[in-house]
């Protein structure tokens, strides 16, 4: 089985505490071998949902997967409707996160984080790379190995 952390971030965002020790963690991750691999995508702050571009494709995969697994993914996301004064068409746009991680098992979605879970509870994107740190599901606390059983 593989495991892929990837992990995405605006672009153009000044650099910050928080953003620099999300990132140092993913890459610990990857170096101690507790991912076989990650990824570092840059995204833009705001994109036409109707946009064929990777922030709106992973914003639908979230919002299939979350149907499944009781999570909400989209917690960090937001959208808003904003109308052309010229034309007065209305265009969603969608507003993505500073970071967002996702962690794939053999090119399947079987976490992400910030999100929130049935219960309330918030997983912030800390709690997700400690949870892969100490070998745990990050959504629920099992075994990784767990996950793609």
């Amino acid at each position: 089985m593989t495991a892929t952390l990837r992990v995405y971030h605006r672009a153009y965002t000044p650099i910050s505490k928080p953003l620099d020790e999300i990132v140092a963690a993913a890459r610990t991750l990857d170096t101690t071998g507790n991912v076989d691999a990650c990824t570092f995508t840059e995204w833009p702050t705001t994109v036409a949902l109707d946009s064929d571009c990777e922030p709106v494709t992973l914003y639908e995969t979230l919002t299939d997967w979350a149907e499944t697994e009781h999570v909400d993914p989209t917690t960090p996301f937001r959208i808003h409707t904003r109308t052309n004064p010229v034309t007065n068409a209305e265009q969603h746009v969608l507003h993505t996160p500073v970071v967002y991680l996702t962690l794939e098992r053999d090119g399947e979605l079987v976490g992400a984080a910030p999100c929130t879970l049935d219960d309330g509870t918030h997983v912030t994107a800390r709690d997700f790379l400690d949870a892969i740190q100490d070998g745990d599901d990050p959504l629920d606390g099992r075994s990784l190995d767990a996950i793609a059983a």
